[in-house]
């Protein structure tokens, strides 16, 4: 064989396994140890509870996120109206197709994910920490009693057509006063 012929095979040989090595350790922007989230969920009438949220994010996000309240039986999320600084609104609420499949993977098992309807917000890339406060309603007459309230930070990210998706949760804490 000639020298050349040989150059190349190498040099190819060599971009082949360096292509390979970066793609296997590839690993998404922010991870779940970068979002930390915390809330609280109260009965504020006979149809409505109040959550608080505060996520605290320690990494800009460079992909895609929602966060979703997850309450069997109840959504229809409303955020208050009225202006308050500590609080943030998000423009948007509701869901993408791409990312409640995600959250419905990650749920799958659980018999109440089958006919839930997820609606989220997405809160802003940078780091820092956000305060969000919005009331969820039953979705239908025959509403469950709240007994898991969950909260899920969905992370969607693909590079180089590798997906690096990834779910977080952590429960509510439920605050039994009940407000008339």
């Amino acid at each position: 064989m000639r020298r050349s012929t040989i150059f190349w095979m190498t040099g190819i040989a060599i971009i082949i396994v360096a292509v390979f090595l970066v793609y296997n350790n590839l690993a998404p922007g922010v991870t779940a140890q970068d979002v930390n989230m915390k809330g609280t969920i109260r009965q504020t009438a006979t149809d409505e509870y109040e959550v608080q949220l505060t996520i605290t994010r320690t990494k800009e996000e460079k992909g895609l996120h929602m966060v979703y309240p997850f309450v069997p039986g109840w959504g229809s999320i409303s955020f208050n109206d009225k202006e308050d600084n500590r609080f943030i609104q998000p423009t948007s609420v509701g869901s993408t197709g791409a990312m409640e499949e995600i959250l419905r993977q990650a749920l799958q098992g659980q018999s109440s994910t089958a006919i839930t309807e997820f609606a989220g917000f997405s809160i802003p890339d940078a780091v820092g920490t956000y305060k969000m406060r919005f009331t969820i309603h039953p979705l239908g007459d025959e509403a469950e009693p709240i007994r898991i309230p969950m909260i899920y930070y969905v992370h969607q990210e693909k590079v180089l057509g590798k997906d690096l998706s990834w779910v977080s949760g952590e429960p509510l804490e439920i605050i039994k006063e009940y407000a008339e």
